[in-house]
């Protein structure tokens, strides 16, 4: 597998079980960012690259009634999910969600995972991220 932007997250490391979500770090206003910056908005001072928490809390969703997309199936559902998931370094991500309108409510403790978008030029699989309610 293949990240299809290792700038926004890596896949998991070591006996890591989810990938994580590359973000900032400001000591100066002591704010994290997702996704990284070159300098604090706040401030204008530098950050540091940090690994973000691969589990949140769901914030707000809704679902997106859509037609197929290309190679993109939704299978029976004719859509998926759209979320907003709070980090607990205080980062609220907009993201897809993995599941059904059944799966998730406001509060929902949600992980980070991945889903297959296709294939880069030497044959790997790319994959991108979304995000599941954590039973």
């Amino acid at each position: 597998m293949v990240p299809t932007d290792p700038r926004l997250f890596r896949l998991p490391e070591g006996d890591e079980t989810r990938p994580h979500l590359l973000g900032s770090y400001a000591p100066e206003s002591e704010l994290y960012f997702w996704p990284r910056r070159l300098r604090c908005p706040v401030t204008r001072t530098a950050v540091h690259d940090v690994v973000l928490s691969a589990q949140g809390v769901l914030f707000a969703w809704t679902f997106l009634h859509v037609p197929r997309m290309g190679n993109i199936s939704f299978g029976d559902t004719g859509g998926y999910g759209v979320g907003q998931i709070d980090l607990p370094e205080g980062v609220r991500v907009q993201t897809p969600l993995l599941g059904t309108t059944d799966d998730w409510q406001i509060g929902t403790a949600m992980g980070l995972t991945t889903f297959p978008v296709g294939q880069d030029d030497d044959g790997n699989e790319l994959v991108t991220f979304r995000f599941e309610a954590v039973r």
